[in-house]
């Protein structure tokens, strides 16, 4: 499962969304409404009266004393006509005064009385302020109906799924607003980032750690926060902990941490550095201690003269590296294989010399390599230094999906 951090994010998140669809303003403008009957049917004066006063008052901006004189006027009501617009008095004097609960009732009772031509705005009030008052089984009921006749709505399925949520049903909750999401995406709408969170939220309470990392991908894809690309890598890195403990596995994972800004700690750099003269590659050694010692990371503290020693060392390596850069792709083209070949292109990689870690990659891959993931995922890195992201979006396209080299091409791609 995700890491105690992320839960506590998660629920954060959650609060947040909740509490945006919580606030949502629910409709207190006058209802407007019309019988259904062209023929408008009287008005006993027992009930015109006080609906008279009840107007007034609305006018006057006193809506709970327009209120007590709407339920006088209910009280006196027998037709169907009379109800309905007692409970139109009533609905618009209790909305501007607060009382949603009794809102929500007389909004019910108008679309119950059958008189309304078009019952689906006063519907969709109905559902918000049922939402708003916590009731949510008689959201989850009107808004059903609501639905059917308004299936493009955007608004009411989020609220829905909030709904479900609230009432402990996560599975119907991540169901609904995996539909949004899917709808949004299918018309072009943005999705608000609301709206993910508490999917990630849903998925996370029905233990789908798969489900959750695709929620954060969504989000940081399109809400592309420090906080979310964090989160994403954690979960990552759990999972290719478990998948793998090699060394070059480790420094994938430093390599996408360091292009995303999120080695703050000296130990981080140093960390890096370490496997990255291991693997054979003093040139990014050299690129991770510059940048450390820039951002005023290393150098600094007590551990200053090991750092300056580090930085001596991948400075020197790496010199002597660039200078055997040629022969050592002349060697790797005679090889067998093409896996020197692919190692060559990492090296010419790390030094920003990005046509000819293509170039040699590609070499290697045609002559056949030990692991065809791996190699596929230094092509795509190595396009992708190169300012051609579709490439590398094909080339990751033919990995093992769920593979190591699979996992971190999924985060590959968020890097922009």
């Amino acid at each position: 499962m995700t890491s105690k951090n992320t839960v506590s994010r998660i629920a954060l998140s959650v609060a947040l969304a909740l509490g945006m669809a919580g606030a949502a303003t629910v409709v207190t403008t006058p209802v407007a409404v019309m019988a259904a009957d062209a023929k408008k049917p009287t008005v006993s004066p027992a009930v015109g009266r006080p609906a008279q006063e009840a107007q007034k008052l609305l006018t006057e901006n006193k809506p709970k004393e327009a209120a007590a004189k709407a339920q006088e006027a209910l009280v006196a009501a027998k037709n169907p006509y009379e109800i309905l617009i007692s409970n139109q008095l009533l609905a618009n004097a209790s909305l501007k005064a607060g009382d949603y609960a009794t809102g929500a009732k007389a909004l019910d009772a108008m679309i119950a009385s059958g008189q309304l031509p078009d019952a689906t705005p006063v519907r969709k009030t109905l559902v918000q302020l049922y939402y708003q008052t916590k009731n949510y089984t008689k959201t989850i009921e009107v808004a059903t109906a609501y639905l059917k006749d308004q299936p493009n709505d955007t608004e009411i399925p989020v609220l829905v799924a909030q709904s479900y949520y609230l009432t402990n049903d996560y599975t119907k909750a991540s169901a609904g607003l995996r539909a949004v999401v899917r709808a949004s995406d299918a018309a072009g709408r943005p999705v608000k980032e609301e709206t993910l969170s508490l999917l990630m939220a849903s998925d996370y309470a029905l233990k789908n750690d798969d489900a959750v990392r695709g929620d954060l991908e969504m989000l940081v894809a399109r809400y592309p926060k420090p906080q979310y690309t964090k989160d994403l890598i954690s979960m990552y890195e759990k999972s290719l902990r478990a998948a793998s403990s090699a060394t070059k596995t480790s420094l994938d994972v430093y390599l996408i941490k360091f292009n995303t800004g999120l080695l703050t700690k000296p130990e981080d750099y140093t960390g890096m550095t370490e496997l990255a003269l291991q693997d054979g590659m003093p040139g990014l050694a050299k690129k991770v201690m510059d940048k450390g010692v820039a951002d005023g990371v290393l150098g600094q503290g007590a551990q200053k003269d090991r750092e300056n020693r580090m930085l001596n060392l991948a400075t020197t390596q790496a010199a002597a590296d660039q200078k055997t850069l040629a022969a050592g792709e002349a060697e790797a083209a005679k090889a067998k294989t093409g896996d020197a070949l692919v190692k060559t292109g990492e090296a010419y990689w790390s030094y920003g010399m990005f046509d000819k870690a293509i170039a040699a990659t590609e070499a290697g891959i045609a002559k056949g390599v030990t692991d065809a993931d791996d190699a596929k995922l230094r092509l795509g890195i190595a396009y992708l230094g190169a300012g051609q992201r579709p490439k590398a979006l094909e080339a990751w396209k033919g990995i093992t999906p769920g593979s190591v080299p699979g996992q971190l091409a999924a985060l590959w791609r968020i890097q922009k």
